[in-house]
């Protein structure tokens, strides 16, 4: 069999020597598809299709496998943009290299944005040979990522059920307990990163509010403020485009017959303009106490 026939049997983005060989391939058909660019020589014995994932290929070439939110990404978890490869390194890697060239040791220097996360696995199982398991990414998450974007990959993990809420307890206990006060603030009900941060800004401001709620003839919403003001989410960096625009303007006509008040975020606003979302909140629910005739 063919190196590249063998790395599709295997199912992975990238293998190991070993498994190639034990998948059909042999030692001069992989040194043939190496010659001939069908496969790169991410390091000494790790073996890869040219298209595959940059990030991946970095963590490979340090010496590591994608982890933090590299690997969350991977697993399909909601984590933030982000530009450099997060690589789980096990307590005792050694040979390490640089990112983008397999024949120069890793040093401080040549790191090329990459964030290494040395960290014994808690949850090996769940791994596999490039990527971490989402236990352990979650964990390194944790210790890595501001508050509300490592909250937000706790909720996005639990509403896929890619994990359970017994792995949340685990998660914790395998970290210092300085992080312990966030396990109050995980909630898997919330079904995007944005929703979230929207959720931990009303917690913050201390109103009153229920998550994912049923309103008759229009479906189920985001948030329900107060009773009084509805607020949903675009958690997506573009729109959906016209048919999304319209299903929405649909909603929010119908739940203003209702007599609620409908705020609606998007990415950009709930990442970077937290005070005019905060203002908004605020202003929509000042509005209703006043009453209409105010």
């Amino acid at each position: 069999m063919d190196a590249v026939s063998a790395l599709a049997a295997i199912g992975e983005p990238v293998a190991t020597r070993s498994q190639l060989l034990a998948a059909g391939s042999t030692p001069r058909a992989l040194t043939v598809a190496v010659r001939n660019r069908q496969l790169v020589r991410v390091r000494e014995g790790y073996y890869a299709l040219p298209s595959a994932d940059p990030m991946l290929l970095q963590a490979v070439r340090i010496g590591g496998r994608l982890g933090c939110v590299s690997a969350l990404d991977a697993h399909g978890v909601w984590v933030a943009p982000h530009a450099f490869a997060h690589v789980a390194l096990a307590p005792n890697a050694a040979r390490l290299r640089t990112p983008r060239d397999r024949f120069r040791r890793l040093s401080n220097e040549l790191l090329d944005g990459c964030e290494l996360h040395w960290l014994a696995s808690v949850d090996d199982t769940a791994s596999s040979v490039h990527t971490v398991g989402v236990v352990d990414a979650l964990i390194q998450a944790v210790r890595c990522q501001p508050v509300e974007l490592a909250v937000a990959a706790l909720d996005s993990a639990l509403c896929e059920r890619l994990i359970r809420p017994s792995d949340v307890d685990t998660i914790f206990e395998a970290l210092p307990r300085t992080y312990r006060h966030m396990r109050d603030l995980v909630d898997g009900r919330c079904m995007s990163g944005i929703e979230t941060i929207v959720r931990l800004i009303l917690l913050e401001l201390g109103v009153l509010f229920e998550v994912q709620v049923a309103v008759r003839g229009v479906g189920t919403v985001d948030f329900v403020v107060a009773g009084c003001v509805v607020i949903e989410t675009d958690g997506h960096l573009g729109h959906d485009g016209e048919v999304g625009s319209l299903r929405d303007y649909a909603r929010d006509v119908a739940l203003a017959a209702r007599g609620f008040t409908v705020l609606r975020f998007n990415y950009k606003q709930v990442m970077f303009d937290r005070q005019m979302v905060v203002a908004a909140i605020l202003g929509a629910l000042r509005s209703h106490r006043r009453g209409p005739n105010a």
